[in-house]
This record gives structure tokens, C-alpha cells and sequence, in this order.
């Protein structure tokens, strides 16, 4: 099946190729053909680990919010309150 779209203007592909020529560029080194190579592994395992922190840090924080915000936080704060006021009657009049 034939292509319809237009090519690639020809005096543009050859400017473009004779720019690469011209800059030295080895384009081979770019692109890892062999995907164990010894870099590859590093930096993929450095990008994964990244990315399984990022993904414990949002867990975290999501919960962090959804106790914020379901006021679970204030209700425990306001029960260890009463408890310490409790516990201080129960030393003065232990102490009298």
C-alpha cells in the first residue's frame, strides 16, 4: 500500500544529514543496542528505585490527608486531652 503523504523535501534531508557529518556526532553511541549493557542496568535500576520511593511517598501522603481531613488527628488529640486532665485529677487527689 502506497504512502500519500508528501516526502521529505530533499535539500532539507541533505542539509540535515550533512549537519550530523559535520558535527561529529556518533549517533551510534546514542542509541544502546545491547539493553545489558553496563550502564543501562544502573541507571534503570536508579530510575525504578525512584520511581517505587515516589510511589511510597504519595501512598503516605494520601493518607496523611485523609486523616487531616477526616478530623481522625483532632478526635485522638482531644481524647489524649481529656485522659491527661483525667490522670491529673487522679495524682491530686492521691497527693491530698
Amino acid at each position: 500500500m502506497a504512502s500519500k503523504g508528501t516526502p521529505l523535501p530533499l535539500h532539507d534531508t541533505l542539509r540535515d544529514l550533512a549537519l550530523l557529518r559535520a558535527s561529529s556526532i556518533d549517533l551510534s553511541g546514542l542509541i544502546a543496542d545491547d539493553p545489558t549493557s553496563s550502564q543501562a542496568p544502573r541507571e534503570v535500576e536508579g530510575v525504578e528505585e525512584s520511581a517505587i520511593q515516589s510511589y511510597v511517598f504519595v501512598r503516605e501522603v494520601r493518607t496523611a490527608l485523609r486523616m487531616h481531613n477526616s478530623g481522625e488527628a483532632q478526635k485522638q488529640a482531644t481524647r489524649i486531652e481529656n485522659v491527661q486532665v483525667e490522670l491529673v485529677d487522679v495524682l491530686r487527689s492521691l497527693s491530698d
